[in-house]
């Protein structure tokens, strides 16, 4: 007899339980009546993760909205990001550069964020432990670039 999914899972906590845990659950399984049960706990999980990381239909957590303010030193660079959690997402609402440059960055690549003909960059951004913003200074002295931001999921 094969375990159901709360035997897969219950050796952690619900925390560090990813979508990506749950999806390789589900591959080997077939939709019919002997595996109703297995289903019926996988829905059961995966709702009580939804509903215990985010806000309904998508919107931000309100008590988790902010601006954040960060320091670039002249040839600098500051990150935005690195630090959340393994199932937190950032919705980055705007972003001030301060004559700074953003990009996403995992740790070793950077992809260059552009704004739209000398404008706004365009929002919303979504920030991952994975994904995160790097903001580089050339301008000749320190700057302050601005993120307003708001947890989407925890």
């Amino acid at each position: 007899m094969r375990p159901d999914i709360y035997e897969l899972l219950a050796a952690q906590q619900t925390a560090s339980t990813t979508v990506t845990q749950l999806n390789a659950a589900t591959k080997s399984t077939y939709i019919d009546k002997s595996n109703v049960e297995f289903w019926s706990g996988m829905i059961t999980i995966a709702r009580a993760l939804q509903e215990s990381r985010t806000y309904a239909h998508g919107l931000p957590i309100p008590e988790t909205s902010g601006i954040s303010v960060i320091s670039v030193a002249d040839g600098g660079t500051e990150k935005f990001g690195d630090t959340l959690g393994d199932t937190e997402i950032y919705r980055v609402e705007n972003i001030d550069l301060d004559n700074c440059s953003v990009g996403f960055f995992d740790g070793a690549s950077v992809n260059p964020i552009t704004p739209i003909a000398n404008g706004p960059i365009r929002t919303p951004l979504y920030v991952t432990k994975l994904a995160y913003l790097v903001f580089s200074n050339v301008s000749g002295s320190g700057q302050t670039p601005s993120v307003t931001f708001s947890k989407v999921s925890l």
